[in-house]
C-alpha cells in the first residue's frame, strides 16, 4: 500500500513555536520598556535606539500571528522562516547587540550621525519588512502559485524510492565540491579570475546540498528508524562535517541546521515542545561553535588567497589545535563578542543610510551605479556566451567604497541596495515584490497540496538561496540559478529512480 504523503501547510494547535515567538518579542519589549523607564542608560551606547528595536519587533510579530490564527503558522512557510531566521536575529537581537555595546565594530566611525541615522535605519528595515508581508499576504501571489500547482506534474515515487538515487546526486556534488575547492572558487579563498565555467562548476557544487536535504527527508519520512536509516544518518553526519569544516566560515554549521529543520518539517513532522527546545538548545550550540571555528580559521589561514588541497586541508588541522590548545573560557569569551557583532547588521547597514547619498557620486567609478538594473537585465545571459560579463554587485568593490576595506564582504542587505538605486521609496517596493515571489514559489510547490519530494526539494533550494544580507540585484539572478540547478538534480534523481525500478504513484495517493 503506497504511503499517503503529509499534508504541511500549518502546524497541529500544540505547535509551541508562535507562543515562544510571541514570548520573546513580550521580553525584548519589556527589557526596553523598563530601561527606558529609568531614569539612567546602564551603560548602555545607544539606548535612543529601544523604542525603534521595540517598534520593529511588534511589526516583525503581526504576521507571525496572523498565520497562526489561520491556522497557517509552519517554519517552511517564507514569511515566517524569513522572520525567524534572519530579520529577527540579525535587526532585533543584532541591534539590541549594539545598542548594549556588545557589537563594536570600527565602521561605527562612518555613521555620521549616529541619533538620527540608527533610527532611520531602523526606520528602513521596518518598511523593508512590511513590504515583504504586504507582497507575501497579496492574493495574487497566492492564485499565480495555484495556477502553476495546477500545471506542474504530480507524479512521483516513494520517498525510500529516492536513497540510492540522492546518494549518487550526494556524491556528484562532492566531487564538484573538491573541484571548486582545488580552484579557489568556494571556502575561505576566491580565485584571481572570474574563468568561464566558473559559475557552473559552482552551481553544481550544490547537488551536495540538494541531496542531503532529500536524505534527510527520507530519514524523517519513515514510521521507524531502521538500518537504512542509520546509514543515511552516519554517510549525512560524516560528510556535512567535512563540509563544515572546509566552508571556514562562521554560518556553514547554521545551513546544517537549516538543511534538517526544513526537511523534517515538509516530511511532515510537527515541531512540539520537546522537539522545540532541542532544537534551540543544538542551534545555540551550532551559533558558537560554529563562530569560533570560522574567526579561529580566519585567522589562520590569514587572507582568502587561493592554495591548493593540501595546504587548505593543514589550515584545518592547525585551527582545530589552536581551539584545542587555548583557554576554554577565553575561547567563549571572543567567541561570545564575535557572535555579537557578526549578527549585527544594523550597524553596516547604517554606515549605507548614512553614506549613500554622499557616495552615489563615486558609485560609477567602482561599476557600483544602477547595479539592480544591470544585473537583472544580464543575469540570463551566462558567461559562457559572453566571457566578458561585468558583475554591477561585486561585494568587494562596495566594501571598499563604504567600509574602506576590501577585503571582506560586509552586510548591504535589499533594502540598502533598493536605498541606493531608488532612494527609501524604493525600499518597501522592491520587497513586496519579493514577497509577491515567494508566495508564488510557496503556494506552487508547498501550500495547500500534498507534499511531493521533488517539490519539496526545489522549493528548499531557492527559498534557502535568498540572501536576506546581500544585494537585492542577487535575489533573482541567484534563484533562477539555484532553482534551474535544482530541477537537474531533480531531473537526476528521477531518471535513477525510473532506472532502479520504482514505480510512480501520484500525490493524491
Amino acid at each position: 500500500m503506497a504511503t499517503r504523503f503529509v499534508a504541511t501547510s500549518g502546524d497541529a494547535a500544540r505547535n509551541p513555536l508562535p507562543a515562544i515567538a510571541i514570548m520573546a518579542f513580550a521580553v525584548v519589549a519589556g527589557v526596553i520598556a523598563l530601561l527606558m523607564m529609568t531614569d539612567t542608560s546602564l551603560g548602555i551606547p545607544y539606548p535612543y535606539l529601544l523604542p525603534w528595536l521595540a517598534a520593529l519587533a511588534v511589526v516583525m510579530a503581526i504576521p507571525l500571528i496572523i498565520l497562526k490564527r489561520r491556522g497557517k503558522f509552519s517554519l517552511a512557510d517564507p514569511i515566517i522562516f524569513a522572520t525567524l531566521s534572519y530579520f529577527y536575529p540579525a535587526f532585533v537581537l543584532g541591534g539590541l547587540s549594539l545598542a548594549a555595546g556588545f557589537s563594536h565594530p570600527y565602521f561605527l566611525a562612518f555613521v555620521q550621525d549616529p541619533q538620527v541615522n540608527y533610527p532611520y535605519t531602523v526606520w528602513i528595515i521596518i518598511m523593508g519588512y512590511a513590504g515583504l508581508a504586504v507582497g507575501y499576504f497579496l492574493p495574487l501571489g497566492l492564485h499565480i502559485g495555484a495556477f502553476i500547482d495546477r500545471h506542474l506534474p504530480k507524479v512521483d515515487f516513494a520517498p525510500e524510492s529516492y536513497s540510492i538515487p540522492a546518494s549518487v546526486l550526494l556524491f556528484l556534488g562532492i566531487a564538484n565540491t573538491v573541484l571548486a575547492l582545488g580552484l579557489g572558487l568556494i571556502g575561505f579563498q576566491r580565485a584571481s579570475e572570474i574563468g568561464t565555467y566558473d559559475g557552473l562548476i559552482f552551481l553544481t557544487t550544490l547537488f551536495w546540498l540538494e541531496a542531503s536535504f532529500v536524505l534527510w527527508f527520507i530519514i524523517f519520512s519513515k514510521q521507524t528508524f531502521d538500518f537504512r536509516s542509520a546509514t543515511l544518518l552516519v554517510l549525512l553526519a560524516a560528510t556535512a562535517l567535512s563540509k563544515a569544516l572546509y566552508a571556514g566560515n562562521r554560518g556553514s554549521v547554521i545551513q546544517i541546521f537549516i538543511v534538517i529543520a526544513l526537511a523534517y518539517k515538509l516530511s511532515g513532522r510537527q515541531f512540539r515542545l520537546k522537539q522545540t527546545v532541542f532544537a534551540g538548545s543544538v542551534l545555540t550550540v551550532a551559533l558558537i561553535l560554529g563562530t569560533i571555528y570560522g574567526t579561529t580559521f580566519r585567522n589562520v589561514k590569514g587572507d582568502e588567497s587561493a592554495s591548493n588541497l593540501s595546504t587548505y586541508s593543514g589550515n584545518i588541522l592547525e585551527t582545530l589545535d589552536k581551539i584545542g590548545s587555548n583557554d576554554k573560557f577565553s575561547t567563549l569569551n571572543s567567541g561570545f563578542y564575535t557572535f555579537a557583532e557578526r549578527i549585527d547588521l544594523v550597524s553596516s547597514l547604517a554606515v549605507v543610510v548614512s553614506n549613500y547619498e554622499q557616495l552615489a557620486p563615486y558609485e560609477e567609478s567602482y561599476g557600483l551605479d544602477n547595479n539592480i538594473v544591470k544585473d537583472l537585465s544580464s543575469f540570463m545571459i551566462p558567461r559562457v556566451v559572453w566571457p566578458d560579463k561585468p558583475l554591477a554587485s561585486e561585494p568587494r568593490q562596495y566594501s571598499d567604497l563604504y567600509f574602506n576595506y576590501s577585503e571582506n564582504s560586509f552586510g548591504l542587505t535589499p533594502m540598502g541596495d533598493l536605498l541606493r538605486n531608488f532612494g527609501p521609496i524604493g525600499v518597501p517596493i522592491g520587497m513586496l515584490f519579493i514577497g509577491l515571489l515567494l508566495r508564488i514559489l510557496y503556494r506552487a510547490l508547498v501550500e495547500d497540496q500534498k507534499i511531493i519530494v521533488w517539490r519539496a526539494a526545489v522549493y528548499f533550494m531557492i527559498l534557502t538561496s535568498v540572501s536576506y544580507e546581500s544585494f537585492f540585484a542577487s535575489i533573482i539572478p541567484y534563484g533562477f540559478k539555484v532553482g534551474t540547478t535544482a530541477v537537474l538534480g531533480v531531473f537526476i534523481l528521477v531518471f535513477l529512480a525510473r532506472a532502479l525500478g520504482a514505480k510512480p504513484r501520484t500525490a493524491v495517493q
